[in-house]
């Protein structure tokens, strides 16, 4: 079963719960059905991430509104313990969300409306080495920007489950006006990298040691420019060694981004990309291959054949919306971007984009669209809303971007092509210990080498405004022994014991072969519980053969307490532990799906199986 869950801010949905419009939903994509589910605090921009218990969490967001997305009169900054206003929501900065997915309808959100000692508007939410969460940033609650004059900064971290008071930050105090939302990513050596303005720094959370590295070129990408980001693959190719990759969003006319001295909407968005390797010993930004077009608010979905897919975003202008006299009705963006594109970071320099034969979208996503992977290797589009409340041909038909319902899905490429199937899927992923083998029957290899298999753990990660917090790709360490009937067994190390390289909670493992993925199935990475993780030996594969007798299940590939097979000597091949619808002919394709649903002007969603 795939099903998506959808978070929204309060605003007129025409889906119903509870007696008021519903702002999160739980969506059956195999029926096009939906499940409302009640959530009372306002999400407007918040953060989220999976934990490693396989529950979702979505902490912070905006105070209660009224109509037109009006703070409520009666409603300051601090979180509200009753409900009011015509949507009769509550404040939502300090709120903590959690929901476990489930298979009965039984699940939906829980809210601690108190949860963070804090308001935190527009904050950032890694999750950790022990499953656990950092949040980080934000502001006390609206605005275009984290201007220094509205004194609303929040330069803090905290964690949840809570390890304590907020810890100041001295980036987040310098980094003023567009810190919101600060771009963070676990490295494999257990620091973080940051980037927010211009600025970027490593922090060692453990004990708030900041390491300034040089300032990112040519573009800002944070909100409100909004740059789509990713960390590429991590691969043997590239030794699993992480590079973030930056692509679009804007060089701002004003540092300040003063809205009464630039017309933010007529500003062209950037098409540079530039890459970072944070863990070399002297990082220096570099530049990539430039987009296609240039392009604000675009989205990077990783792709199980290691590309990525670029899809969303505007020309013109910024995320954001408001009363600016030059803004597009209410929208701080225009001129969208219909085309989406490939990205493959193996292809020489000058090579990495394609998008010949790609289709172009018939829905503009601006401010507040959203993208995710799903298990089948397609790719669910949905959202804009670049407006404080629903705006539709009812209410207003004069809006050139209106509130829009229409999700798309993607299929590229290898979509239409034969799958790999594998069977030997364990329970759970462990960091350390002993391998484990999937089988391949000969139909299931496509008629291609062993050599061209790869097994890789993928998450999607939480979508929001151009950003998927938590979204990864690792290669699994393998080898192979081939059959005489032309099955081939995958001997799979499990996790290098290092948490930080993937960290604990539920992932998509895939089978690929010659770029063509399996249908991606669901497995626990770790122990399943917010914990520190259980650390074995790295994994000792067998060295890959070819043997004469046919494949027998009850024998092929049986493992040894201390690593070994009986088809092979032993061999070694996993990460590097450090310490700190339907297409034709395979053709891309694109179809709309009308959901069933009115809440899917979502500001963020995110992907659960």
């Amino acid at each position: 079963m795939s099903t998506l869950y959808s978070v929204d801010k309060t605003e007129n949905n025409t889906a119903r719960v509870g007696g008021h419009a519903a702002w999160a939903t739980e969506y059956d994509l195999a029926t096009n059905t939906y499940r409302a589910l009640d959530v009372n605090t306002n999400t407007f921009c918040a953060g989220g991430n999976q934990l490693g218990n396989g529950s979702w969490i979505n902490v912070g967001g905006n105070q209660a509104v009224t109509t037109g997305g009006v703070a409520d009169a009666d409603v300051n900054i601090t979180a509200a313990t009753t409900n009011s206003g015509a949507y009769d929501d509550l404040s939502g900065g300090r709120a903590v969300r959690i929901i476990t997915p489930c298979t009965d309808d039984s699940c939906n959100w829980t809210e601690d409306v108190d949860g963070m000692p804090t308001n935190r508007w527009y904050p950032y939410v890694e999750t950790l080495e022990d499953g656990s969460v950092i949040i980080i940033g934000g502001e006390l609650w609206g605005g275009y920007v984290n201007s220094v004059n509205q004194m609303q900064n929040v330069p803090t971290y905290e964690f949840w489950p809570t390890r304590g008071d907020p810890v100041n930050n001295t980036f987040l105090e310098v980094t003023q006006p567009t810190n919101l939302y600060p771009l963070t990513w676990l490295l494999p050596n257990g620091l973080l990298f940051m980037q927010a303005n211009w600025q970027t720094t490593l922090l060692n959370y453990t004990t708030n040691e900041e390491t300034a590295l040089p300032n990112i070129t040519r573009a800002q990408r944070t909100y409100p420019s909004s740059g789509a980001t990713a960390m590429l693959p991590l691969t043997s190719a590239n030794d699993w060694i992480p590079t973030l990759l930056f692509c679009g969003g804007m060089d701002p006319v004003r540092d300040d981004w003063d809205t009464f001295k630039w017309k933010v909407v007529d500003t062209n968005t950037s098409s540079s990309c530039v890459s970072i390797n944070p863990t070399e010993d002297n990082p220096q930004w570099v530049d990539d291959d430039d987009l296609p077009e240039n392009r604000g608010m675009g989205n990077f979905i990783i792709l199980p054949d290691t590309r990525l897919f670029l899809v969303n975003g505007v020309s013109k202008g910024s995320a954001g919306y408001g009363s600016a006299a030059w803004a597009i009705n209410q929208s701080y963006g225009q001129d969208p971007v219909m085309r989406s594109a490939y990205y493959n970071g193996s292809a020489p320099s000058g090579s990495r984009w394609q998008t010949e034969g790609l289709p172009e979208s018939t829905v503009g996503r601006l401010y507040h669209s959203t993208a995710t992977l799903l298990p089948d290797g397609s790719v669910f589009i949905a959202g804009s809303n670049p407006n404080a409340d629903v705006i539709d041909d009812a209410n207003n038909a004069t809006y050139v971007y209106k509130t829009e319902y229409r999700a798309e899905i993607f299929y590229p490429d290898y979509y239409d092509q034969t799958r790999p199937t594998f069977t030997g899927l364990p329970s759970s992923i462990s960091y350390g210990g002993d391998y484990f083998n999937l089988t391949i029957p000969e139909a299931g290899m496509l008629g291609k080498q062993p050599s061209q298999v790869v097994v890789s753990l993928m998450r999607t990660g939480f979508s929001t405004h151009s950003m998927n917090m938590g979204m990864r790709y690792i290669e699994m360490g393998s080898s192979h022994t081939v059959y005489s009937d032309g099955t081939v067994v995958m001997h799979v190390g499990q996790m290098s014991p290092n948490p930080a390289l993937f960290t604990p909670g539920p992932a998509l493992l895939f089978v690929t072969i010659d770029g063509v993925p399996s249908v991606g199935q669901e497995v626990m990475v770790g122990s399943g519980v917010i914990e520190t993780q259980p650390l074995g030996v790295t994994s000792v594969l067998p060295k890959s053969a070819k043997l004469t007798t046919a494949y027998n299940a009850t024998t092929a590939g049986t493992t040894t307490s201390s690593g070994t097979t009986t088809s092979g000597t032993s061999g070694s091949s996993s990460p590097k532990v450090t310490t700190a619808a339907s297409t034709t002919s395979g053709a891309e394709s694109a179809h709309q799906v009308r959901l069933a649903f009115g809440a899917v002007a979502l500001g963020l969603a995110f992907l659960l199986i």
